[in-house]
C-alpha cells in the first residue's frame, strides 16, 4: 500500500505518523535517489567490499543454509543493494520501499529484482508470503519501528533478517557526546536491545527460535566519502595488489579481534528469527 505525496489542501494538516513519513522520503529523495542512477558501492578494494556486506553475510551464516531459490522480501530496501546482493546469491528477490525514485533505481540496479513500491508498515502482501524476509537500515526510519517489524514476520514463510543499529551503553555514550538521536530527516533514530528483540519475540509468540549477534561497524565505502583523507593518502596505498592483501588480512583480524572482545556492546545488531 502506498501513502499520498500530494500536499494537503489549506487548512487540511495530514497525520503526524504520515507528515514523518512524507518527510524521510522527500529527504532520501533529494539527498540519496536518483531515478536515473542507482547509488554506487565502492567493493573494487577486498577490505571494503568486506565492510560492506559484513551483517549481510554474518546473517546468512546465522541461517545455515542457502538461500538460492527461495523467495525473498526486502523492506525499506532503497535503491536494491542489499536486494542485488542477495540475488546474486540465486534468491528470487522482491524489494520495497515507500520511495517511488528508490524503487525505480533498483530497477536499473537490477532489472532481475521485483520492485513495488510499498510502506512497510502495511505491506500489501498476504501472509507468510515469502521464504525470508529482510532488513538492513530501515526500521529506525519508519515512525512505527514495531510495526514494520510485525508486518516482516507476518509475511515470512521461514523466517525473517533485522540488521539495525544496537542500543548499548557504549552507543548511548556516544549519542550523548554528539552522534545524536535523529537523522537528518528529523526522525528518531529507533536502536534495538538484545532484551527489546526477545520481548518482542515472546509476545508475538510465533517465533520458534532467533540468534543475535553484536558488532562494532565500520563505515565502508562511506569512509571514502566522510573522510577525504583516507581517499587521497590511504586507499591509493592499499590498492596496490601486495600491500592491499596484507592490510586486507590485518584489518579483517583486526576487527574480528576487537568485536570479540567489545561487540556486545557495539552499534551493529544481527537479528535472525525463524
Amino acid at each position: 500500500m502506498s501513502v499520498l505525496t500530494e500536499r494537503p489542501a489549506a487548512g487540511h494538516r495530514p497525520p503526524a505518523i504520515e507528515d514523518q513519513k512524507r518527510r524521510q522520503v522527500e529527504y532520501h529523495e533529494r539527498e540519496h535517489y536518483r531515478a536515473s542512477r542507482p547509488r554506487s558501492v565502492d567493493n573494487s578494494h577486498p577490505f571494503i567490499a568486506w565492510v560492506n556486506t559484513f551483517r549481510l553475510r554474518t546473517a546468512l551464516r546465522m541461517i545455515g543454509e542457502p538461500l538460492a531459490g527461495k523467495t525473498v522480501l526486502t523492506v525499506c530496501g532503497g535503491d536494491g543493494e542489499e536486494a542485488d546482493f542477495l540475488q546474486r546469491l540465486g534468491s528470487n528477490v522482491t524489494t520495497t520501499d515507500l520511495s517511488g525514485v528508490a524503487v525505480q533505481a533498483a530497477r536499473l540496479r537490477n532489472p532481475d529484482l521485483h520492485c513495488v513500491r510499498m510502506d512497510t508498515e502495511r505491506l500489501a502482501f498476504p501472509d507468510r508470503s515469502f521464504d525470508w524476509v529482510f532488513v538492513r537500515d530501515g526500521l529506525h526510519h519508519l515512525a512505527r519501528p514495531l510495526k514494520g517489524l510485525y508486518e516482516m514476520e507476518r509475511v515470512s514463510r521461514e523466517g525473517f533478517v533485522v540488521l539495525e543499529g544496537q542500543d548499548s551503553f557504549a552507543v548511548r555514550l556516544l549519542v550523548k557526546l554528539g552522534s545524536g538521536d535523529w537523522d537528518p530527516a528529523g526522525g528518531y533514530v529507533y536502536r534495538f536491545t538484545r532484551r527489546d528483540i526477545l520481548k518482542i519475540f515472546q509476545s508475538v509468540q510465533t517465533v520458534e527460535k532467533s540468534r543475535i549477534s553484536t558488532a562494532w561497524l565500520l563505515p565502508g565505502s562511506d569512509a571514502l566519502t566522510y573522510f577525504p583523507f583516507i581517499r587521497r593518502f590511504v586507499y591509493p596505498v592499499i590498492r596496490n595488489r601486495l600491500i592491499g592483501r596484507l592490510a586486507t588480512s590485518a584489518l579483517r583480524m583486526l576487527v574480528v579481534g576487537f568485536n570479540l572482545l567489545a561487540g556486545r556492546w557495539g552499534n551493529g545488531l544481527v537479528v535472525v528469527a525463524w
